[in-house]
């Protein structure tokens, strides 16, 4: 096997007799059950075979070519939907699996390892459905259903952020008093106006068809239904993907996540939909649905699949120093370099235990609060902001440790260490985390002097 071949596939098994990453080891018992780690080791055995050898095809190969990245992102969505991932939380009465929370974070990290996008991709199909079960819709998961355990293949998105007012949704002082997409009751319908950019994957219905593709489920749109705001005012919307009206930017030439997000601006040209595609039904519901499940509950599938993002570049970082002799000795077992492997794991183990922790809370609600509440949410920023931070040092030691060879597009951690900032940055970013985890510490604050404190 050639220098090149070997830093593509370091770890053809996925462990490289590393027990301490095994599935076995690294999920808690204290948080999930025998059962569900099986599902993990299943689920890491197929990304391990079916995905990792396509890493490059991914974003285009070097030369990022598109259609090589379409073609692949689609395939590999497709067989990861046949494989059962897209209907694993979806409750059994609709034909899912049913599985639990816990299993969805680790198919979220085990997952990422291969591609944090693809990851993210089938993140968005779980969020909707975990928005809808959250919302009590049972009738549009019977609606929905049929397209995610059926044969055909569908994506779907959320938009949240506009222009203006970049992260202003994820800030609780402002409610919801600086957004613009207004969606206006008509008879049985809303007509929904406004303008949503970042969300991904978005674009076209036709950008979504393809051999393996069948086309986009729609949006999860978040907008007021009174031009003043406030919480009371706030929803969310579906919109399906090929609904009129919808108008679409180019996508956005980014860092990293090339192709598999497709990120673009999205205009609502008074696009109709039925009045029952409003997801939130009682006042309150949706401020609460999108503080706790859209944010919280999306900062914390962020920190599961940074978690395994770090995973993948310690992975290729262990087999490196272990092959890569100094003075008749792998690098590794030199005390620097040894320790500094240490504290990478370390932090990755922490993360993940912390996530796993919390997953557990979210599913005993009872005790810790609902994913709204304050206290969950600083939960959730903290699980996020930690693995974040992990994601940070473990690829920066990664690159470090290896030199040129980490620094060089074959390793994958160049392409590591670009996915990994969005997952960072979105809903809200690390800054938001922290002030969220204060305000569970010691209460809601507003931003204007002299305002009263909720």
């Amino acid at each position: 096997m050639s220098r090149s071949e070997q830093m593509q596939h370091p770890c053809p098994d996925g462990l490289g007799g590393y027990k301490l990453l095994s599935a076995r080891q690294k999920y808690n018992l204290a948080f999930c059950s025998e059962d569900e780690v099986e599902v993990a080791e299943h689920f890491r055995r197929f990304v391990d075979a079916e995905l990792m050898p396509y890493r490059h095809d991914i974003e285009g190969g070097w030369h990022r070519d598109p259609k090589l990245a379409k073609e692949t992102i689609h395939r590999l969505y497709a067989k990861l939907l046949d494989f059962g991932v897209g209907r694993a939380i979806l409750p059994t009465k609709f034909g899912g699996d049913g599985l639990s929370p816990v299993v969805r974070q680790m198919i979220n990290e085990e997952l990422a390892r291969a591609d944090i996008g693809l990851a993210t991709k089938v993140g968005k199909l779980h969020w909707a459905i975990s928005v809808l079960i959250a919302a009590g819709r049972d009738d549009l998961l019977e609606e929905l259903a049929p397209r995610i355990t059926g044969d055909e293949v569908w994506t779907a998105c959320f938009a949240i952020t506009e222009p203006a007012g970049g992260a202003n949704v994820e800030d609780p002082a402002l409610g919801y008093r600086t957004l613009n997409t207004v969606a206006t009751e008509d008879g049985d319908e809303y007509i929904i106006n406004g303008h949503k950019l970042w969300p991904g994957p978005a674009g076209p219905s036709e950008n979504f068809q393809s051999e393996h593709m069948t086309e986009h489920l729609g949006y999860w749109v978040i907008a007021i239904t009174d031009p003043a705001g406030g919480e009371d005012s706030a929803g969310i919307f579906y919109v399906p993907g090929d609904s009129a009206g919808l108008e679409f930017s180019q996508p956005y030439e980014k860092m990293g996540f090339s192709y598999t997000e497709a990120n673009t601006d999205i205009w609502f040209n008074n696009v109709r939909i039925p009045k029952r595609y409003r997801i939130d039904t009682e006042p309150g519901q949706g401020t609460k649905l999108i503080k706790g499940y859209v944010i919280g509950l999306g900062r914390l599938a962020g920190a599961a699949r940074l978690t395994g993002l770090s995973e993948a570049v310690f992975e290729t970082c262990l087999d490196w120093t272990k092959n890569r002799i100094i003075e008749g000795k792998p690098m590794r077992e030199r005390s620097l370099f040894a320790a500094t492997l240490a504290e990478m794991w370390r932090g990755i183990e922490m993360s993940r235990q912390y996530y796993l922790s919390v997953t557990s809370q979210v599913m005993n609600p009872e005790v810790y609060g609902n994913p709204w509440e304050a206290q969950m949410k600083a939960k959730f920023s903290a699980a996020r902001s930690f693995a974040g931070d992990t994601a940070m040092m473990v690829t920066n030691k990664a690159m470090q440790l290896m030199g040129s060879a980490g620094y060089a597009y074959e390793s994958h951690i160049e392409k590591y260490m670009r996915d990994y900032k969005i997952v960072q940055m979105w809903l809200g970013g690390a800054e938001r985390d922290r002030l969220d985890m204060a305000q569970g510490l010691f209460g809601p604050f507003t931003w204007a002097p002299g305002e009263p404190r909720e």
